[in-house]
């Protein structure tokens, strides 16, 4: 568990130790003070719990459960990655838009091949740089060419 994690907990619990019996004086119409004791155990159980769920995730993980996000991240980048024996098509990133998700990639014949951020591999915000070199498939749409399974090439 990283640090960021621990401090994400912590700052849940401080603020569920102050909710919860607020809360529940609201639902049970019974007057729960807001004293050191009761705000110290809601904060213990709560951390606790954060942090137990936490751990169970990360053990799920290395019993080939749901990934860690760190290995998430790892597989993020390898997924960005074209390997040495990839089949796909090479080429340059004419221009890609960023605000807009599109652009347009140079075949190695001179073509011009629409390429979508939806088809560029990987998770999260993904866009590519004018100039760079990319691999890529090519697919014939309503609209024309399209690249799909756009990838970076590394090195």
């Amino acid at each position: 568990m990283s640090g960021i994690q621990v401090f994400k907990s912590i700052v849940l619990s401080i603020v569920a130790a102050v909710a919860i019996p607020s809360i529940l004086s609201q639902v049970t119409a019974t007057e729960i003070e807001l004293n050191a004791v009761v705000l110290g155990v809601t904060f213990v159980i709560v951390l606790a719990a954060t942090l137990v769920a936490s751990l169970g995730t990360a053990a799920g993980a290395a019993q080939g459960g749901r990934p860690a996000p760190r290995m998430a991240a790892q597989s993020d980048a390898d997924d960005d990655e074209s390997s040495e024996d990839d089949s796909r098509e090479q080429g340059t990133v004419k221009w890609f838009n960023v605000s807009k998700g599109f652009g347009f990639i140079t075949r190695s014949n001179g073509d011009d091949v629409f390429v979508h951020f939806r088809n560029i591999r990987g998770r999260g915000h993904r866009s590519l740089t004018e100039g760079q070199q990319v691999r890529f498939n090519v697919h014939q749409s309503d609209k024309g060419l399209q690249a799909e399974d756009v990838s970076v090439v590394r090195g």
